[in-house]
């Protein structure tokens, strides 16, 4: 028999919910990013992006990116960190989905698929997946603010040479 209850450990918990806004910051620069390609306010990249999950978003970037940046290097740096995203997004996902419960005489555990029983994260793995996110995030912020982003985009500007 379980029971569902969160784990006594401030910390952990603390560390959990630093994780999730991480990734939620993650997903605002994904947005942004199709902003900054698409030549958006962010208000409208924001409005159509209101439901979209970061697999989606990564998707569309990928799509939009092709179309506008064409084949090259600037394209690969950014399929690259798209990728990077996509394998941080998902160690948060293994992490963050599903349910940490407790056996009634034992200690809490994160269920897995199935019936599976998984120890519950420290809080050194908690960190090391935000700081992975928080790093991924400020990479894609300054490649599309000032970095290989912006400059391939500025030089296929509607209208330059």
């Amino acid at each position: 028999m379980i029971t569902l209850d969160l784990p006594n450990d401030k910390e952990l918990l603390a560390a959990f919910g630093e994780m999730a806004l991480r990734h939620e910051h993650l997903s605002h620069i994904l947005r942004m990013t199709i902003k900054t390609i698409c030549r958006l306010r962010p208000d409208e990249a924001l409005d159509a992006t209101v439901y979209d999950g970061s697999r989606q978003l990564r998707e569309r970037i990928r799509k939009l990116a092709r179309q506008r940046l064409g084949e090259g290097e600037a394209l690969l740096k950014l399929q690259a960190l798209l990728e990077r995203c996509s394998r941080a997004t998902n160690r948060r996902n293994e992490i963050m989905h599903g349910i940490w419960p407790r056996d009634l005489d034992g200690d809490p555990f994160r269920s897995g698929t199935g019936q599976t029983q998984l120890p519950l994260p420290t809080v050194a793995d908690l960190m090391a997946v935000t700081e992975e996110l928080k790093e991924l995030t400020r990479t894609l912020n300054s490649a599309r603010l000032d970095g290989f982003l912006s400059e391939a985009l500025s030089i296929r500007e509607p209208g330059s040479n």
